[in-house]
């Protein structure tokens, strides 16, 4: 039996979207995942570290670092991650998290010194006008540039952007992705959705759901006002999966319309119930270098309507296709596009099922699979 390849997962912290696709990664490789910290001060996920199948160290944060945090909570350094990484026997690394944060610096560095084959898991790089600004960031990714033999680009924009900073090496797209199995609706605790049901969707309404932080970047104030706007006649109500600074704003811009409810943050276990309760996923995001909530609402095969702001509708939605794409502030578009898939039930099925063909290429076991071949093709 032909020994699995041994990779080495260095990582800002255990995340939804990574948990999936670790879950995965341990399929093909006799897999090591390196947490920098448990949680950043700005998450509110509760995730194990725990792995079945693979090993885990958690490192902890210098006092250097815990006093960065307070004004950058993705600056990780870990004075014990020298030696782990001048120890790390693996044949093949994987880095993820922020390319100027020391631990990637150190991670990216001594793997590449030490001959591993290395690669960097990158969202787009946020982008700059200025000339002096756009320099300053060439310099920053200078580590990313030089000490990884290729790069794993988080959508077409991550891809774009570092071509456009210099990297001469390949870049593969390897979204983020998630187990599109657990959003199956037969995989579901039929208790539980039927509850849902009962509580937010009976008779022959329309479930309209969007998911995301409760802040200015997500748009939330977008689709709330698009959704005001919709006649009092349509039998509908929205659903506000989240939690974030911006709540109580949002809370009052609804004006206490009896159809509109905020469901708080959820745990990850409880989210293939809200997609696949809902009948359309609204997503008006004012810039997302991904958006992993395309994902699920692909999997829980639910209509899009989504911002073209957003990575992972330019990446891989086709407007009035597989979505209906609309421009970030636009609420009136947002609006006209939530009352054309609510009056219109052949229009949300034809977007449902032209969509499904994006579930393997976004699901974890795809890419974990396409990561394998990309890392066994460097030899």
């Amino acid at each position: 039996m032909e020994r699995k390849p041994v990779l080495s997962f260095y990582t800002n912290m255990p995340t939804p979207y990574q948990l999936d696709f670790i879950e995965a990664l341990k399929e093909c490789f006799e897999l090591r995942v390196i947490y920098f910290t448990v949680r950043e001060a700005d998450r509110q996920w509760q995730l194990s570290t725990t792995g079945k199948g693979y090993s885990v160290v958690v490192l902890k944060n210098s006092r250097f670092a815990i006093w960065m945090q307070k004004r950058v909570p993705s600056f990780h350094f870990s004075r014990k991650i020298i030696s782990l990484l001048r120890k790390d026997d693996a044949d093949y690394v994987l880095v993820n998290g922020t390319y100027w944060s020391p631990n990637v610096i150190l991670a990216l560095y001594i793997s590449y010194r030490k001959k591993k084959k290395v690669s960097f898991w990158s969202e787009p790089v946020f982008p700059v006008k200025s000339p002096f600004l756009f320099l300053i960031k060439k310099i920053m990714l200078f580590p990313v540039m030089r000490y990884t033999h290729f790069l794993l680009a988080i959508g077409k924009q991550a891809v774009d952007g570092y071509r456009k900073y210099g990297y001469k090496k390949d870049i593969h797209n390897i979204p983020y992705n998630i187990n599109s199995r657990l959003f199956a609706k037969e995989n579901l605790q039929q208790a539980i959705f039927e509850k849902l049901v009962q509580q937010y969707k009976p008779g022959s309404g329309t479930v309209l759901l969007t998911s995301g932080s409760l802040i200015h970047r997500k748009g939330m104030d977008t689709i709330i006002r698009a959704f005001l706007q919709l006649p009092d006649s349509l039998n509908v109500c929205l659903l506000i999966m989240g939690d974030g600074e911006q709540k109580d704003d949002l809370k009052a811009l609804c004006n206490n319309d009896h159809r509109i409810h905020f469901l708080g943050f959820q745990e990850k276990h409880m989210i293939p119930y809200w997609f696949s309760l809902a009948d359309i996923f609204v997503f008006a995001s004012r810039y997302d270098g991904w958006g992993l909530v395309i994902n699920e609402a692909v999997a829980s095969e639910t209509a899009i309507i989504c911002s073209k702001s957003v990575g992972a509708a330019t990446d891989k939605l086709i407007d009035q296709y597989s979505a209906i794409l609309v421009e970030a502030d636009d609420i009136p578009g947002f609006s006209a596009a939530m009352q054309k898939l609510v009056k219109d039930k052949q229009s949300r099925e034809r977007i449902i099922s032209n969509s499904a063909s994006l579930k393997q290429e976004l699901s974890s076991d795809y890419n974990a699979k396409k990561v394998f071949d990309i890392y066994r093709s460097t030899q």
